[in-house]
């Protein structure tokens, strides 16, 4: 697949969608669907971006779904980010809410649903996952003890 530029004096209303790679130096009104969406320093999208993977270099408002998002250091987000993986840049600007999510594209990914509904299972329906066989153990913050079975608990 070759990659479409979308140039710094093109301004397009309406949908693009492919499913290739874009670069925007322009500014697009609407919606953005594709693989790859790179979006140059002096790029601006108000709307909804779609697609794999994203690195926004300049402007973006509306709502981003990605399964890796990267906000660089020239970045200005204004929105809704729901990916999987997100990277930012301490300089970039970002104002909104983010959430992560297994499956942001709604691709109803088959890897992601037998995992949630089999560690629901593992933990008796409580939503908690069993330790898996291979999986890191997170530490404990000093004095916690939220994670120690009740005889360990202390005053019980």
């Amino acid at each position: 697949m070759s990659e479409s530029v979308i140039a710094d004096d093109l301004h397009i209303k309406g949908e693009i969608t492919t499913s290739g790679d874009i670069e925007l130096k322009g500014t697009v009104e609407g919606e953005v669907t594709c693989r790859t969406l790179l979006i140059a320093e002096e790029a601006k999208i108000t709307g909804k971006i779609k697609a794999e993977k994203i690195v926004i270099r300049g402007t973006v408002e509306g709502t981003i779904n990605g399964i890796r998002v990267t906000l660089t250091s020239s970045a200005k987000v204004k929105g809704e980010l729901i990916c999987k993986a997100l990277a930012i840049d301490e300089d970039a600007y970002f104002d909104g809410t983010s959430q992560r999510v297994d499956d942001p594209l709604g691709l109803g990914e088959v890897a992601s649903k037998p995992r949630a509904d089999s560690a629901k299972k593992a933990a008796g329906g409580n939503g908690k996952p069993e330790k898996q066989a291979g999986e890191k153990v997170q530490p404990l913050a000093a004095g916690s003890t939220s994670g120690a079975p009740p005889s360990q608990t202390p005053g019980h």
